[in-house]
């Protein structure tokens, strides 16, 4: 089950660099996706939700912040290294748990 998963977010992670790369040759140049932008690209609603959400319900839960630095650096991050790094960890605890 976990290799399926792994094989999901692999497909995921090169799905994504090919729609960077065909974006990349329509003339705007190579640059890698961020999560935010592909999901502000799906639902920008639910993005917006999310911040508030967050600093109002889980915040105050952790004696720490959870939506600066932790969510808001995912949000920057590229969408396929993320994929990819989901997809080794999955990996990994396929091979582990057999």
């Amino acid at each position: 089950m976990l290799t399926w998963i792994a094989r999901l977010f692999a497909l995921g992670a090169l799905a994504v660099l090919i729609s960077d790369g065909l974006a990349a040759l329509s003339g705007s140049g190579f640059r890698l996706t961020a999560l935010g932008e592909w999901w502000f690209w799906a639902h920008k609603d639910s993005l917006q939700v999310l911040q508030p959400a967050i600093e109002r319900h889980v915040e105050p839960l952790l004696p720490f912040r959870v939506w600066d630095p932790g969510v808001q650096t995912l949000l920057e991050w590229p969408f396929a290294a993320e994929l990819g790094v989901l997809a080794a960890i999955a990996w990994v605890a396929a091979r582990v748990f057999r």
